[in-house]
């Protein structure tokens, strides 16, 4: 996959989180992934719930063209017309 670095998946560093909406009620909504950002859980916990949960799993934030890379890699599937701006 063009642009998205495979990440070893047995090392906690490999964890990653996107947050895509912090809501009013305290709620945080985001992608979780293992290895491969472009697979991932969507999960939404407390704000509180959310820190320790990247505490304890290791995770660390995507790159901003990490996270550009995920996004075109799913636009394609959808059969989007992307280019590659970056």
């Amino acid at each position: 996959m063009a642009g998205i670095a495979r990440i070893d998946a047995h090392r906690p560093s490999s964890h990653r989180v996107r947050v895509t909406n912090a809501d009013r009620h305290g709620f945080v909504e985001f992608q979780f992934s293992m290895g491969d950002p472009a697979l991932y859980l969507e999960m939404t916990l407390p704000a509180a719930a959310f820190t320790e949960f990247c505490t304890r799993h290791g995770a660390i934030p995507l790159s901003a063209a990490q996270a550009r890379a995920v996004d075109r890699y799913h636009q394609r599937w959808a059969g989007e017309d992307v280019r590659d701006v970056d």
